[in-house]
């Protein structure tokens, strides 16, 4: 009898630590359930911090880049805007015809630089925009008289630009140097030592500098003759300086 008595108490012990098993691994499943990533972050994609941005020249006509994009690295761009009337535009189409090539037209992109394109860091864009708002405020609107026209190569020389140039005068001048200013508290580079101010009507890729200049006196001539018949073109209003940051404009009046 205490054989069997012993085998009893044997049997419910396994019987009672079963069921005690069998509880625990009902609690620990209900727990993973409740811990269960949901589906729609599984299917998140990280992506890499140092992931490099290949640049396509065929996305954009073929330019091409001066500069990788980097994280952390804004291109930067201060200018005053042109605003092409249809007089103007249809004179820039006119003149297509007598130039070597195939040109690109800036239809909605005529500026006048006042930097070269700049490399800003992401944690100096507010301090940058600060300080170009307020040299803004002490600057008076102005007017810009075009001149003639001028052949321009980008320093890598990867593209060629017909530009139209402009007369430069005490304000604008003030402008650069103030900008300047702006630009070596970050240390970044200054507007080139004698800017050529302009307006760039149209591109092409690569080096062509020497043939469009063999063409430029009949463009000029053609050019003058539309000051002439078009006296309100002579002179542009500028009332705001922009400055791009990536993808972000800013506009800042002037007084």
């Amino acid at each position: 009898m205490a054989g069997i008595n012993s085998l009893n108490l044997i049997s419910e012990y396994y019987s009672s630590s079963s069921e005690n098993e069998s509880e625990e691994n009902k609690d620990h499943k209900q727990i993973c359930e409740s811990l269960s990533i949901p589906e729609s972050i599984i299917s998140w994609k990280g992506v890499p911090y140092h992931e490099e941005v290949v640049d396509d020249p065929l996305d954009h006509k073929g330019k091409i880049r001066t500069f990788k994009h980097e994280r952390g690295n804004w291109a930067t761009l201060v200018y005053i805007n042109y605003t092409a009337s249809d007089a103007m535009l249809c004179w820039i189409k006119s003149i297509t015809a007598l130039l070597p090539g195939e040109s690109n037209i800036f239809f909605e992109q005529f500026h006048i630089s006042l930097t070269r394109t700049l490399i800003l860091k992401f944690h100096w864009i507010d301090s940058f925009v600060e300080s170009l708002k307020k040299l803004c405020l002490n600057i008076n609107k102005f007017s810009l008289e075009l001149s003639d026209l001028k052949v321009y190569c980008n320093e890598e020389r990867t593209r060629t630009f017909l530009g139209i140039r402009c007369c430069s005068n005490s304000i604008l001048n003030y402008l650069i140097s103030a900008i300047d200013n702006i630009l070596g508290e970050y240390q970044l580079p200054p507007f080139y030592e004698d800017p050529s101010l302009h307006v760039s009507i149209l591109w092409w890729l690569g080096d062509r500098e020497d043939c469009v200049n063999k063409v430029i006196p009949s463009i000029v001539s053609s050019f003058n003759k539309f000051l002439a018949d078009y006296i309100e073109e002579n002179c542009v209003c500028i009332n705001e300086l922009y400055c791009k940051i990536g993808n972000k404009l800013y506009t800042f009046k002037l007084q």
